[in-house]
């Protein structure tokens, strides 16, 4: 069983007025940048300026699109009595391998909670299940009540 670490398993899709409202927004901020690295060309005759600005919000872009792409491709996966965690850091996947037996507790933390290591959504109240072996950090999942009833068989803690 493959469980998403960030999102709903399976992932909801987003709606066509959604994908285009992100899409209008983007071409008026990129609007905006053009504007200000035009009047920085054409007005201080500065080319380097004018490129230097408008690369602020592609490389912003790129940043925060990693980001996303990070959070969208981590998962946990059930075999049996086998936990196989796999989380991305800046696209570099990393994989660990865990059985059951070796969590000992399972608290639930919100996600701005610097005890929830790595990659967090830290908005509106989303809350992850942090799962240890004594006081080593093993892995999170975030907190919803199909993962509640997975892990709860296994961990009393988790409620």
């Amino acid at each position: 069983m493959k469980l998403n670490t960030h999102d709903r398993t399976p992932r909801p899709k987003n709606s066509k007025f959604i994908i285009g409202m992100f899409i209008f927004n983007a071409v008026l901020i990129y609007g905006i940048f053009g504007l200000v690295a035009f009047a920085c060309i054409f007005y201080a005759d500065s080319i380097a300026g004018g490129i230097l600005i408008f690369l602020i919000p592609v490389i912003m872009t790129v940043i925060i699109m990693v980001f996303i792409k990070d959070i969208e491709r981590a998962y946990v996966e059930i075999n049996g009595d086998k936990i196989h965690t796999v989380d991305y850091y800046f696209g570099i996947k990393k994989e660990k391998d865990f059985s059951f037996f070796d969590i000992t507790s399972a608290d639930i933390y919100l996600g701005k909670s610097l005890k929830v290591k790595g990659h967090r959504e830290s908005v509106s109240g989303i809350r992850y299940i942090v799962f240890r072996n004594g006081k080593k950090y093993l892995f999170k999942i975030i907190y919803l009540p199909e993962t509640v009833e997975i892990f709860k068989q296994y961990i009393n803690t988790a409620e």
